[in-house]
């Protein structure tokens, strides 16, 4: 039996001031095996609420995630382990 990890990737502040309105924006995540990029998360849109966007990511234990471009911060963290 493999285990497999459930990760919570939340991005926060994903807009842009263009004229003084508040836009959408987009942005990359890369996620990384010992840094190494094993795939990337691409986010659209506006967010500002102080919880941000939370997408669910599921794979082998042991990632991180890295914000490539665009605003904004990110917060990954393991949400819980599911036998597959």
């Amino acid at each position: 039996m493999q285990l497999s990890q459930c990760y919570m990737l939340t991005i926060y502040d994903l807009f842009t001031i263009t004229g003084g309105n508040i836009c959408g924006a987009e942005a990359e995540v890369a996620i990384l095996d010992g840094g190494i990029e094993i795939d990337r998360v691409k986010f659209s849109g506006k967010c500002q609420s102080k919880g941000g966007y939370s997408r669910s990511y599921h794979g082998k234990s042991g990632l991180h995630a890295a914000l490539l471009t665009g605003p904004g911060k990110i917060d990954f963290g393991l949400a819980k382990a599911v036998a597959i």
